[in-house]
């Protein structure tokens, strides 16, 4: 993760201060407000935001975020379930996993905490992440979340998902390190380096191409560029 730059971080503390310690409207502000115009990803600097916070008001984020994916606004369980997934701050996900038959009535809410499943590795989330991957609208989610919470069960949903996608993919490993890629699979390895690091990327990756020389060649590629892709953004 790139490291927040000590203006940035001032400008955090402006902001939640002027938002009276009000965890709410501090997301607001990240997400659709003036701050939003400050950074490419609204929580991107959240964790190094966090370590200064002072512990009152970190308690209060967890508690804050468990009650907006606990309540009925669809709009705040998709926010709260989106920080989640994209900080380390710890939270127990079970209230959300307890929450999933509500959370389900909509998508965007619905993929938020599939891919949160997925990045905090909560094991107790794999039947909606099972489930889920029946489904064409959240099987994209479910596939990444399935790669992080299980790499060899992604093996063979993933190879199907590479060569749907291969000619897109390898053209796009002669691009530029700050050109993304959303193809599910690409995605999935993405996923997979940032939950659980390269060594394990690499053993998916190998499992995927199985005895296919090319394809093992394609796929050691794709790896070198996603951990250069990751290097660069830590930078």
């Amino acid at each position: 993760m790139k490291r927040t730059t000590t203006g940035r971080l001032r400008e955090l503390e402006v902001l939640f201060l002027r938002c009276r310690h009000g965890w709410r409207d501090f997301f607001f502000e990240l997400e659709q407000g003036d701050a939003s115009l400050l950074a490419e990803d609204p929580w991107g600097d959240l964790d190094d935001f966090l370590a200064e916070v002072d512990p009152e008001h970190l308690e209060s984020f967890g508690q804050t975020l468990a009650e907006m994916v606990a309540g009925d606004d669809v709009k705040a369980q998709a926010q709260a379930l989106a920080i989640i997934g994209a900080c380390d701050h710890p939270f127990d996900l079970a209230v959300a996993v307890a929450n999933e038959k509500a959370i389900r009535k909509d998508l965007e809410a619905h993929l938020a905490l599939l891919l949160a499943i997925g990045q905090r590795r909560f094991e107790a989330g794999r039947p909606a992440v099972d489930a889920a991957l029946a489904d064409p609208q959240r099987r994209h989610a479910a596939l990444i979340a399935l790669a992080q919470l299980d790499p060899p069960a992604a093996v063979k949903p993933g190879r199907d998902a590479y060569q749907k996608d291969r000619a897109r993919i390898v053209q796009t490993l002669g691009r530029p390190l700050d050109e993304h890629e959303y193809a599910t699979f690409y995605q999935m390895a993405e996923g997979l380096l940032q939950a659980r690091g390269a060594a394990d990327l690499g053993d998916f990756l190998r499992a995927v191409a199985g005895a296919d020389e090319s394809l093992r060649d394609e796929l050691e590629k794709l790896r070198d560029r996603l951990v250069k892709q990751a290097e660069a953004a830590a930078a």
